[in-house]
């Protein structure tokens, strides 16, 4: 069958009888564009109006399919009225097996439309709760973000989908005031597209600077340990004044230094990591002061207005399971800033640790100096997760009572 064949055709009929598409989608009970569509081969008309449109433009139904008129399907014997018998009958035939094919049709077509119809509701149900779910989580950033309006998006298009196949959309489509309706709705979700394309064009451009632009820095050698120098460059960014690390290396009798962190626009991410093997006596003295480590955070609103600051003292945590060796942790996750001093007690041996965002980098060179589980530097933000003491636990910030949030430590001027 040459659909394009045939719509011309059809064309050809309608204009024979001087009548327009929507003349005559009306005399058949459908619309001006189903119409408009048999006619430009884009659709056919249903096997249930075939017999129609042949009685309507006094054809063969078989002249309709085929695209163009044949005298041998109308004419019988042209002298004889039992030619126009035979044709009658042969309509009237086609006409019931058309009807028979229709109903077969429809009769799929509406098991297909019920499973489509249920998929549809267990979808919308399903991506409504993901939505809430993401919302009750929510945790500001831009993926998350991203990830809500995405589902929003997927969950519209869902319902639309549904209403359409429930035949629900065509009722609300004649009501006057739908277009309307649509036409806002249609401008509010170009704005938010809009509004999450730039967000996504800025992310874009931020992320470049931050890998072209920023500066990192890749220092290694003992000598070129500098804690002044450190705090001075990253000391807001870390979130710690380095409490654990030693002032100097002037009494480490052997060692190593590596620094690699990266400036960015945003955070600060990479590692120190001091190696330092000392005399005996001196690393006794070290582990002394490690084990002593405490942070006094002040919090005056006042000004010294009303008497003494408020204080919280926090103590450095002593822990043996974390890491490969007995560690004294300063921050673990707090700001995904971890800060330790790993001790080496068989080699007088005491590793620094610093890492900052750690789950972005690599550090297979240090295995032995992190926590063995790397998933476990994948916070995910759950403020119910209560499953370690541990977590985003740190001794520079304190919480103190009737204020939201967490006050820092400030260094003595």
């Amino acid at each position: 069958m040459d659909q394009i064949k045939t719509g011309k055709f059809l064309k050809e009929l309608r204009k024979e009888k001087g009548i327009t598409q929507q003349e005559l989608a009306d005399k058949l009970g459908v619309s001006g564009r189903s119409v408009s569509r048999w006619e430009t081969g884009t659709n056919m008309p249903d096997i249930a109006l075939l017999v129609d449109i042949a009685d309507f433009y006094e054809v063969d139904v078989r002249e309709l399919i085929e695209g163009e008129k044949n005298a041998s399907y109308t004419s019988g014997d042209s002298e004889s009225v039992d030619g126009t018998e035979n044709a009658d009958m042969m309509n009237e035939e086609l006409r019931e097996v058309a009807e028979k094919m229709a109903d077969y049709a429809d009769t799929e077509k509406s098991k297909l439309l019920r499973t489509v119809r249920l998929i549809g509701i267990i979808g919308s149900f399903l991506l409504t709760i993901s939505i809430v779910l993401q919302g009750v989580a929510y945790n500001p950033s831009f993926m998350s973000f991203g990830g809500i309006v995405l589902s929003f998006g997927a969950l519209l298009a869902l319902v639309i989908v549904t209403l359409y196949v429930n035949g629900i959309l065509q009722k609300m489509v004649k009501k006057s005031g739908f277009s309307l309706a649509v036409k806002v709705c249609l401008i509010a979700l170009v704005v938010i597209a809009v509004r999450f394309l730039l967000a996504i064009i800025v992310t874009i451009a931020i992320f470049s600077m931050e890998i072209t632009g920023m500066k990192r820095d890749n220092i290694k050698g003992l000598e070129n340990y500098n804690k002044q120098e450190i705090l001075k460059e990253y000391r807001s960014d870390l979130n710690s004044p380095l409490m654990t690390f030693p002032d100097d290396v002037s009494k480490v009798k052997e060692g190593d230094y590596h620094a690699k962190l990266k400036y960015g626009l945003l955070d600060t991410d990479g590692y120190l990591i001091l190696e330092a093997t000392y005399e005996h006596e001196d690393y006794l003295a070290e582990v002394d002061r490690l084990s002593n480590i405490e942070c006094t955070i002040e919090f005056d609103p006042y000004n010294g207005q009303r008497g003494d600051p408020a204080t919280v003292t926090n103590h450095i945590k002593y822990d043996e399971t974390m890491y490969k060796y007995p560690a004294y942790i300063a921050s673990d996750g707090f700001d995904e800033v971890y800060e330790y001093a790993l001790i080496d007690e068989d080699n007088d041996r005491i590793i620094y640790v610093i890492l900052s965002y750690p789950e972005s980098l690599n550090l297979s060179k240090y295995k032995d100096y992190i926590k063995p589980n790397t998933k476990d530097y994948s916070y995910s933000g759950d403020i119910w997760d209560t499953s370690s003491v541990m977590d985003r636990f740190t001794i520079y910030y304190g919480k103190f009572d009737g204020i939201d949030g967490m006050i820092g430590y400030t260094d003595p001027e």
